[in-house]
């Protein structure tokens, strides 16, 4: 039993002794040379590639780089052309925003302006029909017998009803009652 233990302790021996230390020197070397700013592994492929059995594993490897480096690109040269067209639609599109701003600007102003010309419209309208209201039955029943029906119907519809009923009393009896019955539709 004591060859067994004294191989094991050989073993033991070298492995504490010599492998470990190199191992440990080859490491602390390979730190020392990269922080004085040495590029270990690429002089490390250098070496590789003048050894026969290495050389060919160390070429392999380049090439599978170069090759993966020239689909790269090709993937860079494509996103690229994608963001290219992308840029394209988001300028038409923003484009297309700044035309409907503009449209919806001129649809409010025109709005606005009909709006203003509506109450300017209602404002002529009530006084149109103070001045009925101000004025005789019998002159007032002569222009609205002038007027168009619609007209008649829309200066009639602001005045007050004892002025329309003295109006009306005025007026022929075939447009008296024609207005009525619009008056009754309405």
């Amino acid at each position: 039993m004591r060859e067994k233990d004294r191989s094991y302790s050989k073993f033991q021996w070298f492995f504490l002794v010599i492998c470990i230390p190199v191992l440990f020197a080859v490491i602390l070397f390979i730190v020392i040379l990269s922080f004085l700013g040495v590029d270990v592994v690429d002089k490390t492929k250098q070496a590789a590639a003048d050894v026969p059995f290495l050389s060919s594993m160390v070429q392999e490897e380049e090439e599978i780089v170069e090759v993966d480096v020239s689909m790269l690109d090709q993937r860079i040269n494509e996103q690229e052309a994608e963001i290219v067209r992308l840029q394209q639609i988001i300028d038409q599109r923003e484009e297309a925003i700044e035309q409907l701003e503009n449209e919806l600007r001129q649809l409010e102003e025109k709005n606005e302006i009909d709006v203003e010309l509506q109450n300017e419209a209602k404002q002529d309208l009530k006084d149109i029909a103070r001045i009925y209201e101000s004025m005789s039955t019998k002159n007032a029943a002569a222009i609205v017998s002038e007027l168009s029906v619609e007209e008649a119907l829309l200066h009639l519809s602001l005045v007050s009803v004892d002025a329309r009923a003295g109006i009306l009393s005025k007026v022929e009896s075939e447009l008296a009652a024609e207005l009525m019955s619009r008056f009754v539709n309405e």
